[in-house]
């Protein structure tokens, strides 16, 4: 039976009632399915929830952190609700005696008999040279048993790994099929002991997030890791309380995260929109950050694949965190996309820019300019102050084509330095404000 109730069904009738007990007594009974907020909330403490299928719809309500427990150093996590699955115990290693390939997806086990069909699974690379340089480490899911010493997941490899590489499979109970919804979030000042963020969601699945208004947030206002199958719509952010820390002052950021969606959002004077990190299988959509200096739209480098962006506006910055997560990402898709800076200079492999817009703004002297990798770039229909290609990696075997696009300062293709091209670039039908009248050129 699907049982409803309501926060003032546990004597909480406005933010003068903390509603720290009434949510952890509802929770806690699993008859209890969707849960309503019809008046404004207060919360005094961060709550570590491990309940999955369950609604919380708070029917645009304010939910604000007066006065609540200061938060862990450095802990993202210390949310108002943070929901996460736990560890099963199991936990299995191997070396890989032979290559796997990109695109695989049965992976090879010790015993196929400790891996159920359904079962979920962290599963992780060892890292390369830098500490987190990791080609996989997501939530996965057993959909076949293939014979004693194999198993499909559902994800298909986004890189290929060499044999020697040590693949670690952990047993994950996750949370699934939560919904939080239609609050107004309103974040503390003063820092990260008080700061305060509404959702954070660890090892789940289908759990999602719609209709959130937040400020003067400190952390990610939703923050994901380790979630497969979301989608985070309608919600915005304006002004939070820090934007120059790494983590801080995002809408939202997936880490280890796949097949998501992020939807319908916005940002004003936020560090970031979306970030994915380590996230593979996912769109952005519809999505528009103003005051976006630090990057609406980024990836952190830790080798990420198969995103897609569609018509957004915002600043881009893909793969540019540093080599400690890779510096690494492959095939980025990018449609109809406005902004004021668009970088994708390090090792980011078959990035493809359809009818993108880059103007300068008043923030950056280098606004204005796409500063791109020439490993399987493909720009078509662009417009951009000016085109910078460099080349850090030679992974594609596709062409580096640009094509139908205006450049006002032309085109640069850096011939020296760290990063000289050494790839062949086509040019086609390019135009800047050096042409005569109607003249064009083509390589």
């Amino acid at each position: 039976m699907r049982r409803e109730v309501c926060f003032e069904d546990y004597g909480v009738s406005g933010p003068g009632t903390a509603a720290d007990g009434a949510l952890e007594r509802m929770l806690a009974d699993p008859e209890i399915r969707v849960i309503h907020g019809y008046t404004d909330l207060n919360f005094t403490r961060r709550h570590e929830l491990h309940r999955g299928h369950v609604e919380l719809d708070f029917h645009g309500c304010r939910v604000t952190g007066t006065g609540i427990e200061k938060a862990r150093h450095n802990d993202p996590f210390g949310a108002v609700m943070h929901f996460t699955g736990l560890p099963t115990g199991e936990r299995q290693e191997l070396v890989l005696g032979e290559p796997l390939k990109e695109q695989y997806d049965i992976f090879p086990v010790q015993d196929a008999d400790l891996f159920p069909l359904y079962s979920w699974w962290q599963v992780a690379v060892n890292a390369l040279a830098g500490r987190e340089e990791k080609e996989i480490d997501k939530l996965l899911m057993v959909t076949e048993r293939i014979d004693d010493t194999h198993v499909r997941f559902n994800y298909k490899m986004g890189w290929p790994l060499e044999a020697g590489r040590k693949l670690t499979y952990t047993g994950i109970r996750p949370v699934e099929d939560v919904v939080i919804r239609n609050m107004v979030f309103e974040g503390n000042c003063g820092g990260e002991e008080p700061g305060i963020s509404p959702v954070a969601l660890e090892y789940a699945v289908n759990c999602n997030v719609c209709g959130i208004r937040a400020r003067h947030t400190y952390w990610p206002v939703v923050l994901r890791r380790y979630n497969t199958e979301f989608r985070t719509v309608d919600c915005r952010l304006v002004n939070p309380t820090e934007v120059a820390v790494g983590g801080t002052g995002y809408l939202t950021q997936q880490i280890h995260c796949l097949y998501g969606a992020v939807r319908d959002c916005t940002v004003s004077n936020a560090r970031h929109l979306n970030d994915f990190t380590g996230c593979a299988y996912c769109m952005v959509e519809n999505c528009h950050g103003d005051g976006d200096f630090h990057g609406a739209f980024v990836t952190h480098g830790q080798f990420e694949h198969d995103l897609t962006y569609v018509g957004n506006s915002g600043l881009l910055s893909f793969a540019n965190s540093g080599p400690t997560w890779g510096s690494s990402a492959k095939r980025i898709t990018v449609l109809r996309h406005v902004g004021c800076w668009g970088l994708g200079f390090a090792k980011v492999s078959d990035l493809t820019v359809q009818d993108g817009t880059f103007l300068q703004t008043e923030k950056y002297q280098e606004c204005g300019t796409m500063l791109l990798n020439a490993d399987g770039l493909q720009l078509r229909g662009c417009s951009a102050g000016k085109l910078v290609l460099t080349q850090r990696s030679d992974r594609s075997r596709r062409p580096c084509v640009v094509e139908d696009c205006y450049f006002q300062e032309g085109v640069e293709v850096a011939d020296k330095g760290d990063a000289p091209v050494t790839n062949r670039v086509v040019l086609r039908n390019i135009r800047t404000d050096a042409d005569q009248e109607g003249e064009t050129y083509e390589e």
